[in-house]
């Protein structure tokens, strides 16, 4: 793995949490640059999503980390609990209950119900790390206009449908996504036709 990513604060954060029961999952571009996805810088943080309930006792788990503390963060399109910290000179983001509202369409992380159970798993020094189901990147960066990131996240399901795709679909129908977004994220991924909700029943 490249120097230049954020794998010793992963690392740490594997062995720290190693005997938590809270659930978590990594996403963004460390998650993406973990599966193999060329991007076009290498990730420079690291984002951790985690349902609200596990906040605090993942929060205490980094304390010496700690640049801030857990606090509800609402902007026009993104809303969650964040907390931030620094580890092996990496910036660490713990995001609680992510939602995005846009473009008609509303995307919540659910972790422990949905991302931790069907996460993907890499090794790191030794530890396994949970990383979020592409389907979560490929709705999220549709949602967020990052067109390159989702067309990285799409070309990656397409690679492998047959575990993939499921999941996509599977997140498609738990949230409300405009039919236009929905039949974008299928394109992406591969898939010509028009999205139904009850596919993904």
């Amino acid at each position: 793995m490249r120097r230049d990513w954020p794998m010793s604060a992963l690392a740490r954060i594997a062995a720290t949490l190693d005997n938590c029961d809270a659930r978590w999952v990594v996403g963004g571009s460390t998650g993406l640059a973990l599966r193999g996805a060329r991007l076009d810088r290498a990730p420079r943080d690291l984002d951790i999503y985690v349902d609200n309930d596990d906040v605090m006792s993942i929060h205490k788990k980094l304390d010496a980390y700690a640049i801030d503390g857990p606090q509800e963060n609402t902007t026009e399109r993104y809303h969650s609990t964040l907390s931030h910290y620094s580890i092996s000179d990496s910036m660490v983001e713990l995001v609680g209950s992510f939602r995005v509202s846009a473009l008609h369409s509303m995307y919540t992380t659910e972790v422990s119900d949905f991302l931790y159970p069907y996460s993907d798993r890499v090794e790191v020094e030794g530890y396994e790390v949970p990383i979020v189901p592409l389907g979560h990147e490929l709705i999220f960066n549709l949602l967020r206009e990052r067109q390159d990131r989702a067309i990285v996240a799409g070309g990656l399901i397409s690679h492998d449908p047959q575990r993939h795709l499921p999941l996509l679909q599977q997140l498609l129908g738990r949230n409300t996504i405009t039919n236009a977004i929905a039949e974008e994220a299928l394109r992406l991924a591969g898939v010509n036709k028009a999205f139904s909700p009850k596919e993904s029943l």
